[in-house]
């Protein structure tokens, strides 16, 4: 598999050190940010690139989220919201996934900068996701004043909350029900 060039990071770091976003497991993550060796990377040669644990934390789960959530274009903004959600599922729905984002939330409750951190990552995913309400708009789906930040949260906010908050299981279903109650209530003219 040929090796992918990432954008630059939060802190211009160079996140392939900890290996490709496929590659970042849990594992690698909280050795990261417990400052633990891992894959043959001490932790100075990753505190060298990542001057704190946020930052750290922060492109991981942004490296991450690009691999694992990339954002669809179908044609449809329902399909494009179907993909994204299953996206989603896939990502925080498994016991690695759910493990890793639970204890970001976690660590997030007791430092200040890893909020911030995780405030920018969001706010990059839902810039990124912006564009499948955009095309929408584009093909006459949705009118011009819809809020894209609104949508996407709407369709995504369910699998968090159990992820989070009820522990109920994240499924497929769960996300094409969610989809399908946005997207009912948004096309409404």
């Amino acid at each position: 598999m040929a090796s992918r060039t990432w954008p630059a990071t939060s802190t211009g770091a160079a996140p392939e050190r900890l290996g490709s976003s496929s590659t970042l497991k849990t594992p690698q993550m909280t050795a990261a940010v417990t400052g633990t060796s891992v894959a043959g990377v001490h932790k100075t040669t990753v505190y060298r690139r990542w001057l704190t644990k946020a930052a750290l934390t922060a492109d991981a789960a942004s490296l991450k989220s690009a691999d694992a959530v990339p954002i669809p274009d179908t044609g449809t903004l329902a399909e494009d919201l179907r993909m994204l959600a299953r996206e989603v599922v896939s990502n925080i729905g498994t016991d690695v996934g759910a493990r890793r984002y639970r204890s970001i939330a976690a660590a997030s409750a007791t430092s200040d900068e890893l909020t911030t951190a995780m405030h920018g990552f969001w706010a990059e995913r839902l810039t990124l996701s912006a564009v499948i309400v955009e095309r929408a708009i584009e093909r006459g789906e949705l009118p011009a004043s819809s809020d894209a930040n609104l949508i996407i949260e709407a369709v995504i906010g369910p699998l968090w909350v159990r992820l989070l908050l009820t522990g109920e299981p994240i499924t497929e279903a769960l996300a094409d029900q969610a989809v399908e109650i946005v997207t009912r209530g948004i096309t409404r003219r």
